[in-house]
């Protein structure tokens, strides 16, 4: 039996700018980012997708998913431990049910949902504090 594993993959576009590399992503034209190499670029594009998911889980915002990467796009993974919360602020968003009765349908009390989604503003604290 395959199991599969829920992933938040965004496909964003590499190009060259000048010396430096241009990273943006298409489905999230609030977040861009870039690097001297490949990749850098790369790298500080997970880095600054993950931040902006992050804030906007943590200010309500509406989060869209991932569309179909198209060719050329370079895939950008979010991590699990940023996913999780972006994921559960987006299906709560979706079905438009508050923390209550979302909590309820997945069989969890209304602390233990509200800090699972919650868990991303607190990565989002920790690392304005770390960056400081």
């Amino acid at each position: 039996m395959k199991s599969q594993v829920l992933e938040l993959v965004y496909g964003a576009s590499l190009e060259k700018d000048g010396e430096d590399w241009l990273v943006t992503f298409r489905d999230l034209t609030n977040v861009f980012s870039g690097g001297k190499t490949r990749d850098e670029a790369i790298f500080n594009a997970q880095e600054a997708l993950e931040g902006v998911l992050l804030e906007m889980v943590a200010e309500d915002l509406e989060i869209q998913l991932p569309s179909s990467r198209q060719p050329g796009e370079e895939a950008i993974s979010v991590s699990p431990e940023v996913a999780a919360p972006v994921m559960l602020h987006i299906l709560r968003q979706q079905t438009g049910q508050t923390i209550a009765t979302l909590a309820q349908t997945l069989g969890v009390k209304y602390h233990t949902y509200q800090q699972m989604e919650k868990t991303g503003q607190r990565l989002t604290l920790k690392g304005l504090n770390r960056a400081a």
